[in-house]
């Protein structure tokens, strides 16, 4: 007589086990997932926005202590690209160490992409643009720039001792100022 070996394969009530337990754990897991996805696209958000606060007003505020001029023409082509909006643009001179001096330029622009960035970009020798840094991520709106005196009142760029730059994202409001050294 030969003994019966292991049984292979679940019986009925084993697999109906598996299937209630299973029933009950998928959802969980699913809904965790979600969760994390969920909490990934708000932190990300967060820490875009939180960069806008960092680094527009930190490259905005040097680019006015710079300025010799101010300006919010959009005539002049200088430092912006086709189908940008300028929202104001800066012009300096620098002397390098051998005594030679170098116009540069600044132009703060809003761009006409889907993602809605407020560029800086720069011109070293004052016309041709040789690079552009995202300040803004995600503005909404058209960020707005107001030049003002020394008593806080707005007036034309060209004589403004302050210039402030207003943009907006998806956490609110915040603005960037800076002060001309000379005015």
């Amino acid at each position: 007589m030969r003994r019966p070996g292991p049984e292979a394969g679940m019986t009925l009530v084993e697999l109906l086990v598996v299937v209630a337990i299973s029933g009950l754990i998928m959802p969980v897991l699913a809904g965790a997932f979600l969760v994390g996805w969920r909490t990934t696209d708000a932190t990300v958000t967060s820490l875009s926005d939180s960069r806008n606060r960092q680094v527009a007003p930190s490259l905005f505020t040097r680019d006015v202590q710079q300025a010799n001029t101010v300006d919010t023409s959009s005539a002049d082509p200088t430092c912006t690209t086709a189908g940008d909006t300028l929202l104001v643009r800066m012009r300096w001179t620098e002397t390098d160490a051998t005594g030679s001096a170098t116009n540069r330029a600044v132009a703060w622009v809003l761009t006409t992409g889907t993602e809605r960035l407020v560029e800086r970009r720069y011109c070293a020798d004052g016309t041709t643009l040789t690079g552009s840094v995202t300040g803004t991520h995600g503005a909404v709106g058209t960020p707005t720039v107001t030049c003002k005196s020394a008593t806080g009142s707005t007036v034309a760029c060209g004589s403004a001792v302050s210039v402030d730059l207003s943009v907006t994202d998806s956490s609110g409001a915040f603005t960037a100022t800076g002060r001309r050294r000379t005015a």
